[in-house]
């Protein structure tokens, strides 16, 4: 897969997917350009300083984040899995068996791959830090040092 930034411009003109919802075109600032082998899909976003983040989930599926959206493209079938408007910022995408954990700025999503769907949602007690899977146990670090441990025998499939 590549990425590369692109004009607004060429963006409006480009004839593929977009990997996000359009409807917020008039915040966004920034454009680019995915291409895996011979299919493209286009991709816009407000921050300035930030670039999407990328996380190849199974072959040609990537999960792609930034700001407050996040959306899973298949380049196998060029289409448009999963798009989710988050309520707070993203920060990454982390994968552990059928499980994907979108990390946002106060809350963690559960994402099961099987049927690509929010399974569950962790709140956070403060400011996401990280997040470390050890066996079948989840521990999430906050800003403020508060810790959080989940095993994943408890998320419902």
């Amino acid at each position: 897969m590549t990425f590369d930034i692109i004009e607004e411009q060429i963006y409006k003109d480009l004839a593929c997917d977009s990997i996000f919802e359009d409807s917020q075109d008039a915040y966004n600032r920034k454009f680019g350009i995915i291409t895996e082998g011979t299919i493209m899909a286009k991709i816009a976003w407000t921050s300035d300083l930030l670039q999407p983040v990328f996380l190849e989930i199974f072959s040609k599926i990537f999960a792609v984040g930034i700001d407050q959206n996040f959306a899973i493209y298949d380049f196998n079938t060029s289409h448009r899995i999963l798009f989710l408007s988050l309520d707070f910022l993203f920060f990454e995408t982390i994968k552990f068996k059928h499980y994907l954990f979108v990390a946002t700025e106060f809350e963690i999503l559960v994402i099961y791959t099987q049927q690509w769907r929010v399974i569950y949602t962790i709140p956070l007690l403060d400011t996401y830090k990280k997040l470390v899977i050890t066996g079948n146990n989840i521990e999430i670090y906050c800003l403020n040092g508060t810790f959080t441990q989940y095993g994943i025998d408890v998320i419902p499939s």
